[in-house]
């Protein structure tokens, strides 16, 4: 049970659902609230990026996506995430799958 988060990421099947989708002022960025395991997490950040640097999965001027959960800013003047769960590369391609469809009918 209070193992490492590593060893619960094998255990946990997340199934991640949109439940809303919000297009902003900013093109690269859509507010998306999510359904994981039942639980509602309203306000994520879905973001478009253009890669600045090769790495082991992306090439320097690829297009990839984030998604960010919501944070909340401590008196000590840092961020802090409000609820976590690790998200995959499949987790982030589904969510932006969903999005699509939902904002593209």
């Amino acid at each position: 049970m209070f193992n490492s988060k590593k060893n619960n990421e094998d255990k946990v099947n997340y199934e991640v659902t949109v439940i809303g989708a919000r297009q902003t002022k900013n093109d690269s960025i859509v507010m998306v609230d999510l359904d994981v395991n039942g639980v509602k997490i309203y306000s994520c950040m879905l973001k478009e990026i253009t890669v600045k640097k090769d790495g082991e999965k992306y090439k320097k001027g690829d297009t990839c996506y984030v998604l960010n959960l919501p944070q909340e800013k401590g008196s000590d003047g840092k961020w802090y995430d409000r609820v976590w769960f690790p998200i995959s590369s499949k987790i982030t391609d589904s969510v932006c799958d969903q999005v699509a469809h939902r904002l593209n009918g």
